[in-house]
This record gives structure tokens, C-alpha cells and sequence, in this order.
């Protein structure tokens, strides 16, 4: 639309005229448009900030499977050197309303960006979440492996045979399933390493991702897609690999009855990934005549218990069914037989992944199962104390290598 004097001017004049007027009438519906997103901005601030201060703070995230920050408490120290600051940070991302909701919508936007992973966990083919582990500590390893030497050696200066078999991690094992651009270059070189560590120190390693990984290639579920342990079957085949490194006879999976106990397993690589998507594991165990026969002793100071079996079926209503395996992570348990006779007592020092391999264990060896992360008591000590006659090192490749749990072996040599 124009007017008169628009009219008398110059035909280029006329049309900077006409889309200047056309700016002015929009630059009005524009202006409006700007000052709801605003409004809705600080809406969403206000609404947030109002929750986050009158919703009850959670203690566990079930999702996440993990403990999460509590409010800090303040203190002039922890002002002044910074700690109180990255504290409040910790707590206000742990505890911001709908937290699982946003987890679960960074997964799904960085999937639809294409960038192949979330928070450090790799999707792979079929499902398949893998934890990303670029950088391992050789040092830790080195550290490690040395401590094991010397307790191996003083162990077989008393007559008492050792083994140290070392699992892999999921990226080492279902390394078929990574992106393409990931590779399996980490896990080569790493294993390269620890095998070249292992015989300088004189260890005689029992490598069973080899065997494994050939399985999983074949199609074999051997490891959870959703988690970082290996599955019942997986757990099989490896205490398979060490009987015969024991020089002992492995049951044959025949006699074994197959249960599966749980088809919504999610594991820790999902707890991270914020994956929602992803179809949940199946859980097994692996059951024999007789094996609720058998006595499963929690020996941690303040928590001591006992249950029949291997099983603490408890679990399995909750988020962490792999606990269910031994009743979780703890620093001293014992397996035994209920009214058996008297056998061999193994020493296993392990990581979480040993926990599926004590059903298997337990039927030629009453157990003293230690887990050195928790353990805090020289460890040479349960030899004489339990009549100690064979010792099994089971480890993930990434135990070794996250911390230097094991020099506690050397000190208790000391």
C-alpha cells in the first residue's frame, strides 16, 4: 500500500519506501514474538529454580545406578580454596528437577548429530553400548602386576599354585560391534602391553579375552550389550579356561539347568549412556543339584550376613541385578558347602566380574573371595588363617589399569 507522496517519488525511492513500511508493521508483531520467548525464558528459570528448592533432594539415582551429591556444607576453608564451589556446582547438577528426562534427551540429540556415543559410551551395532577407554594407566598396570608377582612368588615358596587370568572389557571383546571410525587399535595395544608387563615381572598371565572374543564373533552372548560385565555363559566359558589353567576338569554345560531370572537388566554402560532406547539384557543363572546347599558369608565389619546359595535374589527387584551374584561388592566373603566334606580352600582375589564365576567355582573349592578395592587387612594373613592351598587372580583388563589396588599384596608382605 502506498500514498500520495509516496506516489511522487522516483520508482527506486517508491520501493525502499514500501519495504521500509513493511518492516515498521512487522517490527511491531516481531518485537511481541521476542518478548514471549523472553518471558518464556525466565518463566522457565523461575519454575525451575522453584522446584529444584522444594523438591526433597534424592539420595540414589536408580537410573544412573549411582549415589548422587548432597547439599555441601558451607565452611570459610571450603569457600576460600574453591572446594565449596565445585561442590554447589556437583549438587545442583545432580539434583535438577527432571534430571532423567534431560539425560535421556542429551542421548537422543547426540545421536541425532550423528557423534556416534553419549558421556563416553559408544553405540554399537545391535545395540550394543561400549564403554570408551582411549587413555589407561600403564603405570597402575606396571604397579599391579608387580604386587601379584610378589605375592605369587611368596605364595609358591609355601607350596601354593597361582593363576591370574584377566577378562576383557566389552570394546575388547565385542570390538565387531564399534563404530567404524573407533576401531579396535586401543585394545590391541593394551593387551600387547600387559602381556609384555606380565612376563617382565614373571606372571604367567591367562588371557581370556582371546577365547572369549572368538565366541562373541561367532554370535555366542557372552557379554550384556546394556552392561561392562560379561553374561552367565560368558562367566562359563572363562572358569572353563581357568579349571584347565588349574589343571582341573571343568563341568561340562550340560550339567547345568539354565534360569533365566530377569529379561529387564540394564546395566551400568546404559545407566551412563542415557540410552532409554535401548532394549534391556536377559539375566541367567546357571543352576546345578544341590547348589542351595551352599553358604554365602558377607564378612565386612557392620554388615555381616549369610544366605543359602550364591544368590541374593533380592536383587533382582532392584536396578543393580548383577549384585545379585555374592550380594554385590564387598571386602571379604566366603563360600562354602553346608555339611560337604572337607575341600580345597581357594583364595580369589577379584573385581565384580569374579562374581558370576563363583557358582562354577564353588563346586570343587570352598572359597575366601577378597576384593582388595575394600579389603584393608594384609592379605597374606587368610592363607594360614584358612588353610589356604591354591590361589586365583581374576581380574577385568581395567582393573589393572584404574587404580593400584593390589600394592596392598606387597605390604602385607612386609
Amino acid at each position: 500500500m502506498t500514498d500520495k507522496k509516496t506516489e511522487k517519488l522516483p520508482m527506486c525511492d517508491r520501493e525502499a519506501a514500501r519495504l521500509l513500511q513493511i518492516q515498521m508493521q512487522t517490527g511491531n508483531h516481531r518485537k511481541a514474538g521476542d518478548v514471549f520467548l523472553t518471558a518464556l525464558f525466565l518463566g522457565a528459570i523461575f519454575v525451575f529454580a522453584i522446584l529444584f528448592w522444594i523438591l526433597p533432594d534424592r539420595a540414589m539415582s536408580e537410573t544412573e545406578n549411582r549415589s548422587l551429591a548432597q547439599a555441601p556444607k558451607v565452611t570459610v576453608e571450603r569457600i576460600l580454596d574453591g572446594k565449596f564451589t565445585a561442590d554447589i556446582a556437583e549438587y545442583m547438577a545432580d539434583q535438577f528437577p527432571a534430571r532423567d528426562f534431560f539425560v535421556n534427551l542429551k542421548a537422543l540429540s547426540e545421536t541425532a548429530l550423528g557423534r556416534g556415543g553419549n558421556n563416553g559410551i559408544l553405540f554399537g551395532t545391535g545395540e550394543t553400548l561400549v564403554t570408551r577407554e582411549d587413555l589407561p594407566s600403564i603405570d597402575n598396570m606396571k604397579t599391579n602386576l608387580s604386587a601379584i608377582a610378589a605375592f605369587s612368588a611368596h605364595c609358591e615358596s609355601l607350596g601354593i599354585p597361582v593363576t591370574t587370568a584377566v577378562a576383557g572389557r566389552t570394546a575388547d571383546v565385542l570390538d565387531h560391534t564399534l563404530p567404524g571410525y573407533y576401531g579396535s587399535v586401543y585394545s590391541d595395544r593394551l593387551w600387547a602391553t600387559l602381556s609384555t608387563e606380565a612376563e617382565a615381572v614373571g606372571v604367567d598371565l591367562l588371557n581370556l579375552r582371546d577365547p572369549l572374543r572368538a565366541r562373541a564373533k561367532a554370535g555366542e552372548y557372552v557379554y550384556y550389550r546394556t552392561d561392562h560385565h560379561w553374561t552367565t555363559l560368558g562367566a562359563y566359558y572363562g572358569y572353563a579356561a581357568i579349571a584347565e589353567a588349574m589343571g582341573d576338569t571343568a563341568a561340562p554345560l550340560s550339567d547345568f539347568s539354565r534360569e533365566t531370572v530377569s529379561e529387564s537388566f540394564y546395566g551400568t554402560t546404559w545407566s551412563t549412556a542415557g540410552a532409554s532406547w535401548i532394549d534391556p539384557d536377559t539375566m541367567e543363572f546357571f543352576r546345578f543339584e544341590g547348589d542351595e546347599a551352599y553358604v554365602t558369608s558377607i564378612l565386612d565389619a557392620g554388615s555381616e550376613r549369610s544366605f543359602p546359595g550364591f544368590y541374593d535374589t533380592d536383587y533382582l527387584l532392584k536396578k543393580d541385578k548383577y549384585s545379585t551374584f555374592i550380594g554385590g561388592n564387598s571386602a571379604l566373603v566366603t563360600v562354602t558347602e553346608s555339611g560337604g566334606e572337607d575341600r580345597e580352600t581357594l583364595l580369589l582375589f577379584k573385581d565384580s566380574f569374579a562374581h558370576a564365576v563363583v557358582p562354577f567355582l564353588a563346586r570343587q573349592y570352598d572359597l575366601v573371595i577378597v576384593d582388595l578395592r575394600y579389603y584393608k587387612q594384609a592379605p597374606a594373613a587368610l592363607i594360614d588363617e584358612y588353610g589356604v592351598e591354591a590361589v586365583l587372580f581374576l581380574y577385568n583388563v581395567d582393573s589393572l589399569t584404574a587404580s593400584a589396588s593390589q600394592r596392598l599384596l606387597m605390604a602385607s608382605l612386609e
